[in-house]
């Protein structure tokens, strides 16, 4: 009987950790987007993270492909100040996340600064055995 219960508790404790690691890995690849859309804006990075049939919502309603979502960040002349973000709330099944923030920051674009509040929800799936973004939709709060 203590074997079957040990074994138990064994399963239980891999299985919680799979899954912190899951998150983990989602959490950080959610940060490398963010460092990379408001801050480096570098391609590569992008095409990495980009599943092969990925929208990216915008705030304005605006909803592009893969292709034009890298395109216009890569070539984007803003720049932003003062970002921050808000608790990470991660929903897991699977090879497939869903991540929901608040992210804070001050937008300049041409020499004119304006502050974003905006609320993003992330889809990532794996692909090739990395977590790449299916989808993303943001919104603007007040």
């Amino acid at each position: 009987m203590k074997y079957y219960l040990s074994l138990l508790l064994m399963l239980i404790c891999t299985t919680a950790f799979s899954q912190a690691k899951k998150e983990a890995d989602v959490i950080a690849r959610t940060r490398l987007l963010n460092n990379t859309v408001f801050g480096t804006k570098d391609s590569l990075t992008l095409e990495d993270l980009f599943a092969k049939t990925a929208t990216y919502g915008h705030s304005g309603g605006n909803v592009q492909t893969r292709q034009e979502a890298i395109r216009s960040i890569s070539h984007n002349a803003s720049t932003y100040t003062d970002t921050s973000v808000k608790k990470y709330d991660v929903i897991m099944n699977d090879d497939v996340a869903i991540v929901r923030y608040i992210f804070r920051e001050t937008e300049t674009r041409e020499g004119k600064p304006s502050p974003l509040n905006l609320g993003i929800m992330l889809v990532w799936v794996r692909e090739k055995g990395k977590w790449r973004l299916f989808g993303r939709q943001a919104v603007k709060l007040t």
